[in-house]
């Protein structure tokens, strides 16, 4: 008996555009970071040598380094939520998607260009551990409030009656918004740099 093929929902399709959108970021990211002018690398380079240097010298306050990604983070996922209210708002919350893709593949691609595998493992290890929270969660707010701007398009009796319903579901959004970035700030506090310190004396060697 031939098995019926599995429909895509409206929300898989949603799902998939908030990966694509990410990954294109990913890939202009990586091709920008080959193509900057050298007064440009030179500045770049000569900030994070320093950082390298001074990162396992300096004590760095926790509370600054969580309350800044609180607030990196937190802006972001906020922006997306924000714009899901009106249907204006989807090409923003799709923006807000590619220059996080973007961010990581610059990078990425810039520290493997300059430092080699060492580069590449450094931006590995220190973006994966709250990346693995971080990413799936920008995902699943972007597709939930670009969702939530269609949904509020339509204007028939029918969706009037659900419309308390689907503004509490938006409101729980909110709510998953804001714990997936206090995760992220605690796992970019103090988990990331355990990491970071490991690759950090073969970037100064």
């Amino acid at each position: 008996m031939r098995s019926r093929p599995r429909n895509f929902s409206k929300r898989d399709m949603l799902y998939g555009i908030s990966i694509l959108v990410l990954l294109i970021g990913i890939c202009v990211g990586a091709i920008f970071a080959n193509y900057m002018n050298s007064i440009q690398n030179e500045e770049l380079l000569q900030y994070l040598n320093e950082f390298f240097v001074r990162f396992p010298q300096e004590s760095f306050s926790r509370s600054a380094v969580l309350q800044q990604s609180f607030w990196s983070h937190g802006k972001t996922i906020g922006i997306m939520w924000v714009f899901g209210l009106g249907l204006i708002g989807i090409p923003f919350i799709l923006l807000a998607v590619f220059i996080k893709g973007f961010s990581y593949g610059f990078t990425s691609a810039f520290l493997f260009i300059h430092y080699g595998w060492n580069g590449f493992l450094f931006s590995i290890l220190s973006c994966l551990p709250q990346s693995i929270v971080l990413i799936p969660g920008i995902v699943f707010i972007s597709a939930a409030s670009i969702n939530f701007a269609l949904s509020n398009y339509k204007n028939n009796q029918k969706y009037a009656k659900e419309r308390r319903g689907k503004w509490a579901e938006y409101g729980l959004v909110f709510l998953i918004g804001l714990l997936i970035v206090l995760l992220t700030g605690f796992i970019e506090t103090f988990i990331s740099p355990i990491f970071m310190q490991m690759i950090m004396p073969e970037m100064i060697g």
